[in-house]
């Protein structure tokens, strides 16, 4: 499986990167059968299109991997579910991770 390049984003940063694939954190708010309502680290609140059913519960933290649909919107290629609602996660920290990541990029180009 090849890996393919993503974007980390969080959900006010959508829009700028539609049909390109991005990586998101988001708490887990609600979920209706393929359907996901969760809240980005910079408290958007985000829909996901989920390519299969996930055991992820409210409260939980997941990664969505996918592409935007629209500015609040991801169609999902893939979940990954983090440790649950007791997961130490440092949404403020991420944020600003995200946000360094995409002002900074001539940091990160190798070659």
């Amino acid at each position: 499986m090849a890996f393919e390049e993503r974007i980390h984003v969080n959900g006010s940063m959508l829009r700028q990167f539609a049909g390109q694939n991005i990586s998101i954190i988001l708490c887990v708010e609600d979920k209706a059968g393929m359907n996901l309502s969760a809240s980005s680290t910079d408290d958007q609140r985000i829909t996901v299109l989920l390519p299969e059913s996930i055991t992820a519960s409210k409260g939980d933290w997941v990664e969505v991997i996918g592409r935007p649909s629209g500015p609040t919107a991801v169609k999902a290629k893939e979940v990954i579910c983090l440790k649950g609602d007791n997961a130490d996660f440092d949404k403020e920290a991420y944020n600003m991770m995200v946000q360094f990541m995409n002002n900074c990029k001539e940091i990160y180009r190798c070659g």
